[in-house]
């Protein structure tokens, strides 16, 4: 790609997550936002094709995904500057796409000159079976953004991007006020020593069929309707009980994670995501006894909103 002014418009996938501020914030979300964006142009994320794990692996028409990349290439043409997404939705409530999918944006971005964007900062380092979610979801992106794993906890980012494109970049032009910063340096070297000197991508795909099963069986309490999810970070999906509404049982299953029933240890968990759904994302490095006994544990506290 060479250096356009021309190519003034971005391409983002909608329901994403990518920052708050700025073109960050921008690209987040949808067109519907008020005071949206001009430059950004959405095409949509696949949901109802992988709203449950019992969907996983059946074939689905993703032929309407093409057309809408189609269609904003007939509309602005080489006005579209780069395209934008993220492996799964995050904090969109945790749909994981087919494959197929990730390839049709992919093949896309080649024919036009696009530059092919993804955001890892949730899925890198392991968390989709895969040390980087590109890897799983079969792609090469041209740049590649990464955080939370990365640093195991310290606060860190970082971009990887194709060297002909970031050579063209003025000096300073990549830097801030914490650029290599290093704690966060030491972090991410102590981060990169435990990967290549442990068995931490070994024992995330035996805890992978540990939690699909354990989560699964949530479903039999009536008070989770859909589970999704990959490697090690899922999705549970609440329903209504009584005259709760599922946004309420949702809450309602943190509350009681993080108090406990009397006598019993307590679970944490982040806050509904998408309204009804909890995202369930274990530490890699767990023992399978210790798994077992978690989603144990989680079943009791989700059972008990049924009394």
């Amino acid at each position: 790609m060479s250096r356009d002014g021309n190519r003034d418009l971005i391409i983002a996938t909608r329901h994403g997550f990518h920052g708050k501020k700025g073109l960050a914030g921008a690209v987040t979300g949808s067109e519907k936002d008020k005071d949206r964006d001009p430059r950004v142009k959405f095409v949509s994320f696949p949901m109802e094709e992988c709203d449950d794990m019992t969907k996983y692996g059946q074939d689905v028409d993703l032929s309407g995904y093409q057309d809408e990349l189609d269609a904003l290439w007939k509309e602005f043409g080489s006005r579209l500057n780069c395209l934008i997404t993220e492996p799964y939705l995050g904090g969109g409530g945790s749909y994981h796409p087919p494959v197929a999918y990730m390839k049709i944006l992919e093949a896309f971005c080649n024919e036009h000159d696009i530059l092919l964007i993804f955001d890892e900062v949730q899925a890198n380092f392991g968390r989709t079976g895969c040390m980087y979610a590109f890897e799983k979801y079969e792609i090469t992106p041209d740049f590649v953004c990464m955080g939370k794993g990365l640093g195991n906890g310290v606060p860190v980012s970082a971009t990887v991007g194709r060297g002909d494109i970031m050579r063209n970049m003025g000096y300073g032009a990549t830097s801030d006020t914490w650029s290599a910063n290093p704690l966060a340096c030491a972090s991410v070297l102590a981060t990169l020593d435990e990967f290549e000197n442990s068995d931490v991508m070994e024992n995330t795909s035996k805890l992978s069929k540990i939690f699909f099963e354990g989560l699964k069986k949530l479903k039999e309490t009536k008070v989770i309707s859909k589970v999704r999810g990959e490697g090690m970070v899922f999705g549970i999906e609440c329903a209504d009980v009584g005259n709760l509404k599922s946004t309420d049982v949702a809450n309602k299953i943190v509350e009681t994670c993080y108090l406990g029933l009397p006598g019993e240890d307590g679970i944490h968990l982040l806050g509904p995501l998408a309204g009804n759904v909890l995202r369930v994302s274990p530490p890699m490095t767990m023992t399978e006894q210790e798994a077992r006994v978690s989603l144990e544990l989680f079943y009791k506290f989700i059972n008990s909103l049924n009394n």
